[in-house]
Order: structure tokens, then C-alpha cells, then sequence
């Protein structure tokens, strides 16, 4: 995707490791002028970087459905051990929902996503006008169909050369104020967080907080996973 990019004409990237604990990625085998984000914590998670200014556009590639996906593969939204929902402004809430959320806060548009089918169909909602790729099949939370990684590698690519061959399409917007609600793995995690300012426990799992922006939606959503009073980070 990167070398796509590239081939197109900008003239750096930005790669932002949002897997487990964001060390997935060989710095070495990277093309030159590719900048990479690691490990955590973060406060805009998997779209730091999008606040460069000179950031024209994002790619969201390798994603998966959110949460609330009966079948998606490795189905979850940001932590899976965390979050068994969340939701902005009533409206159910995966990774690619947000982060597509957040890009168009700074004016970017999203114009490529890969994942299996149910990612796709959930991309609909958030960037209508990108360029799709199903990049496996989703047989159920654990089990997938799909072709050899180099092939799917080669045909990723011709689909991001398509994506940066296109017009940027218009940013993806949500009307703000911002109500999020988090519903949580743990009850102990909703009645803790509850004790801080402006958070209002919503039921044994759930809290809901509100924002005037969806960089401090992110913030919070990032407080509320990765914060410990030892600085360990356990993902």
C-alpha cells in the first residue's frame, strides 16, 4: 500500500501499527520516507498522525468488523478484553467507524479499506465512496477463506493504485456534541470510571461521557483501555 502511495506521487506515508501491542511491523523491510507509529499508549490510537496538517488522505488496511458483528473475523472494537461495545452518539461503533470519524475532524477522507465482507459492508457507512477490498472471507469469529498472502499482497496493491488514482472524495462527518458510551467487559472497569468528572454510569457495564470533539472521544476511549497506575500496558 505504501509502495502505491509512493508510485503515485506522494511523497511520504504514514504507517500506524494498531495490532496487539503495535510492534507487528519490520521498520526494516519499510520503503523509504515511510514513517511508522508503535506501540502505546496513544491518544488518537490507530489514527495517529491524522492532525499532521499535511496528511491528504487514509487507508485503512487490514480492519475488521466491530464488536457487534455476529461473524466477522476477530470481531472486536479497539480491545476485545475491554470493550464489549461502543457507541457514539447511539450509533453502534467499529474501529473503522471511529477512526473514519476522527479523519474527517481534520478534513481527511478515508479512500481505500480492506478486511473480510463484514468490514466492507461496515465501511459503507463511513466511506461510501472508497475503494473496497475483501481481502478474506469470514467463515465465522475464528475462521477465514483466503488466498496466499503474497497474491493478496499484489491484487491490495492494485487496489490502492486505483484508490490514489481517484479524486479525494469528502470527509466522513459526524454532527457533534459528542455522547459516547463505552459498555464494558469488566463492571468493576464502568463503576471505576464512573468516579471521574463528567462520566455517568449508565447500567452494571456501562458509562456514558460527552465531548466537543471526537479527538477527545478518542482520548478518553484510549484512557479508558490502556490507563494503569503502574504504567504497565497490557494488551
Amino acid at each position: 500500500m505504501a509502495q502505491a502511495a509512493l508510485a503515485k506521487g506522494y511523497d511520504e506515508v504514514i504507517i500506524t501499527d494498531g495490532h496487539g501491542n503495535a510492534h507487528n511491523i519490520d521498520p526494516d523491510l519499510l520503503p523509504e520516507n515511510v514513517w511508522l507509529v508503535r506501540s502505546w499508549p496513544r491518544p488518537l490510537l490507530q489514527m495517529q498522525g491524522v492532525e499532521d496538517p499535511n496528511i491528504e488522505a487514509c487507508a485503512f488496511v487490514g480492519y475488521h468488523a466491530g464488536s457487534t458483528s455476529q461473524d466477522g473475523v476477530l470481531a472486536h472494537t479497539y480491545h476485545g478484553g475491554c470493550y464489549r461495545a461502543i457507541k457514539l452518539n447511539g450509533e453502534f461503533c467499529s474501529e473503522g467507524y471511529l477512526n473514519a470519524a476522527l479523519a474527517g475532524e481534520f478534513g481527511k477522507p478515508v479512500i481505500l479499506v480492506s478486511g473480510d465482507q463484514h468490514t466492507i459492508q461496515d465501511a459503507e457507512r463511513y466511506a461510501p465512496g472508497a475503494v473496497m477490498y475483501v481481502s478474506k472471507h469470514a467463515l465465522g469469529g475464528r475462521s477465514q477463506l483466503s488466498l496466499p498472502p503474497k497474491q493478496v499482497q499484489r491484487s491490495l496493491g492494485e487496489a490502492a493504485a486505483i484508490a490514489f488514482d481517484r479524486p479525494l472524495q469528502r470527509p466522513f462527518v459526524v454532527e457533534g456534541p459528542f455522547r459516547v458510551e463505552l459498555e464494558m467487559v469488566s463492571s468493576l472497569s464502568a463503576e471505576m470510571l464512573a468516579y471521574l468528572p463528567g462520566v455517568e454510569r449508565k447500567g452494571p457495564w456501562s458509562i456514558q461521557a460527552s465531548f466537543d470533539c471526537i479527538a477527545a472521544v478518542m482520548r478518553f476511549i484510549s484512557f479508558a483501555m490502556l490507563y494503569s497506575p503502574t504504567g504497565a500496558i497490557a494488551l
